[in-house]
């Protein structure tokens, strides 16, 4: 089964701010194993990247038996600078198999400046 995750990225000080051109890596928390990687993207003009993968991208042994019913992804982000260095991630406050329409992540102004975030009037 594909699955498909839309993120938002949102100044958090102004959340009617979106932030496009960043690099975004969508991740599923494992707490008993490595992470599972589920894809990576630029946001678009609104702040949003969409991540489509496929169920075997996250399922492992800590999910159940019949992980279907028992467990969803633990999504968390982690955002890339130019250089692709990871500058902020979510992974602390994953909120465990909640699978989101639109997984709206607030990112401090001093992180999105970090990645180019530059004053521009709201559109």
């Amino acid at each position: 089964m594909k699955l498909i995750q839309r993120v938002k990225l949102i100044l958090a000080e102004e959340p009617k701010r979106v932030l496009p051109n960043i690099t975004v890596a969508l991740y599923d928390r494992d707490w008993k194993s490595a992470d599972d990687f589920l894809g990576k993207a630029v946001t678009d003009a609104n702040g949003e990247i969409f991540i489509e993968f496929d169920e075997k991208k996250y399922k492992d042994d800590e999910d159940g038996p019949d992980w279907r019913i028992e467990s969803l992804p633990d999504l968390y982000v982690n955002l890339h600078d130019a250089q692709d260095k990871v500058v902020y991630s979510t992974r602390d406050v994953v909120e465990r198999d909640k699978f989101p329409k639109l997984l709206i992540v607030p990112v401090p102004r001093a992180i999105a400046e970090q990645l180019g975030f530059t004053e521009t009037p709201p559109q």
